[in-house]
């Protein structure tokens, strides 16, 4: 039996075969491909563009005193003054009664319910190791005014306490007597007082004033 060969033509020459992949390839490009030609300015580029603007526009407006998402044409509205109470006589609505322990000087003394106490708007001469003129004369006075057991009124302003832990009080006899103005009128204090702690400020400079001018206590004695 004879088989029919078919003639398929001479090889083709090394090299030669058609290169259908490359033909592919420059007739259908892809279109993903285009677009990522196209794409020219890098991702990180534009969020740095993004980043920079946003710190700029931080700076302006902190530079023209504004916060950042404030309203910058909004009314602030009137800002908090402080405004001393009104002064008045006698004793204090507010007072609360107290009993007197001890009196150490001129302007510090306890109460028997624990509390160390510093008079409100005055300041006495210092006794002891740094005794100042007048001190001895101060405690006496208030020793005086303040014997142990004596029932008073005690009136805080807006910070009660001092540094030190003492209750910054004025203190009232029953008869209505401030004995803070009280150490004053005699020359045994002289002022001093610190916001916000400012009740009786009128009164207080006032009665200082009329002792100097009269020489009475350490206005005399220490000048």
């Amino acid at each position: 039996m004879s088989l029919a060969v078919e003639d398929v033509g001479d090889p083709p020459v090394e090299g030669s075969w058609p290169n259908h992949r490359a033909e592919r390839r420059s007739c259908h490009t892809h279109p993903m491909s285009a677009r990522r030609r196209r794409r020219t300015t890098p991702a990180s580029l534009v969020v740095a563009l993004l980043v920079l603007t946003g710190v700029l526009g931080y700076q302006v407006l902190t530079q023209l005193g504004e916060e950042p998402g404030a309203n910058p044409g909004a009314n602030p509205g009137p800002q908090p003054v402080y405004v001393p109470a009104a002064e008045t006589t006698g004793i204090p609505p507010q007072a609360t009664e107290a009993t007197i322990d001890y009196v150490h000087d001129g302007d510090t003394l306890f109460l028997t319910d624990g509390r160390k106490v510093r008079l409100l708007g005055i300041n006495t001469p210092e006794i002891g190791g740094n005794l100042e003129c007048y001190g001895n004369e101060a405690t006496t006075l208030l020793r005086s005014l303040l014997p142990k057991g004596t029932h008073v009124w005690v009136d805080a302003d807006i910070e009660p306490l001092d540094q030190y832990g003492r209750s910054l009080l004025f203190i009232y006899k029953d008869d209505a007597t401030n004995i803070n103005l009280e150490l004053l009128k005699q020359g045994a204090a002289e002022v001093m007082m610190y916001a916000p702690n400012l009740l009786l400020q009128q009164s207080i400079e006032a009665t200082e004033s009329a002792a100097r001018a009269a020489g009475v206590g350490l206005w005399g004695a220490c000048a």
